[in-house]
């Protein structure tokens, strides 16, 4: 039980929404309960992640209502209908009680990539906290109504692609959109291919910052995101890079409230120091 409310009480939303995945399936179905999970979405009404299933699934098998069985897991619908107001009760707690402490901090989410190839024990407390760094960062892109900067040194293809993807809908949608990155002369090719696809989108900028070299070299090496003027940003060591967000252990925090806004504000800063990428 204790796993099961500790879960609830960091990732309400996840909780909720497998849950409610999970009661939409057919009781006489003997589905794979991940291709059920997998019907859930995030905020925004982005898919969940594998890593973000691993954690609700363990929380659940705290209740009987996920089973173990070897490397694959068994649903079992029973116990979710058996556990009902055990599980209501327990939300509902949580939220009174995230509810009174809401002004006295500052939310911070603590967020993580991991390589591959970690030992499960290690990836197993890792994920116990922290959410996943890649589709942090996607939820707030997704989330902004109104503006949206993203800064990284080092910005590769895939990345690109992908960032490029989301930021045409939010330029669509009318967000004011940044992108700054140490983008040099001898930016790769496909990189700039990607960039050049929003390049001339009103209400986009596309910014380098690198000036000098040797010692007198001046530019940025943090990773951040801002969401809205700082309603909810992310900062931490993870590139715009494939391996940084899949294959390479990264940790960073997700921030609302003033901290946010203070993140916003030194970002806009920054800006006011770069130039903009002849693409």
């Amino acid at each position: 039980m204790k796993t099961y409310v500790l879960t609830v009480k960091s990732h309400p939303w996840l909780m909720s929404s497998i849950e409610d995945a999970l009661l939409e399936a057919d009781a006489n179905l003997d589905s794979d309960p991940a291709s059920l999970a997998r019907r859930a979405r995030g905020p925004g009404g982005r898919p969940v992640s594998d890593d973000e299933v691993f954690i609700a699934f363990n929380a659940l098998c705290d209740l009987g209502v996920i089973e173990r069985d070897g490397r694959r897991y068994r649903f079992n619908r029973a116990r979710l209908d058996a556990t009902d107001q055990v599980r209501r009760s327990v939300h509902e707690t949580v939220q009174v009680l995230t509810g009174n402490v809401a002004d006295s901090s500052a939310d911070v989410q603590l967020c993580a990539s991991l390589p591959p190839s970690l030992l499960p024990a290690a990836e197993h407390v890792v994920h116990e906290c922290s959410t996943d760094l890649r589709s942090s960062l996607v939820d707030i892109v997704a989330s902004a109504k109104r503006s949206l900067i993203l800064a990284s040194p080092f910005w590769d293809r895939d990345t690109t692609q992908e960032i490029v993807s989301l930021a045409w809908k939010k330029l669509d949608a009318g967000v004011h959109v940044t992108l700054l990155g140490r983008f040099s002369r001898d930016l790769a090719p496909d990189v700039k291919s990607e960039l050049s696809r929003i390049a001339k989108a009103s209400h986009c900028a596309i910014l380098s910052w690198f000036e000098g070299s040797g010692k007198e070299t001046q530019t940025f090496h943090f990773k951040a995101v801002s969401a809205d003027h700082g309603l909810r940003a992310y900062i931490g060591s993870a590139n715009m890079t494939f391996s940084s967000l899949r294959s390479r252990m990264e940790l960073g925090v997700v921030l609302t409230g003033n901290p946010a806004a203070q993140l916003d504000r030194i970002l806009r800063v920054v800006i006011t120091m770069a130039m903009p990428v002849p693409l």
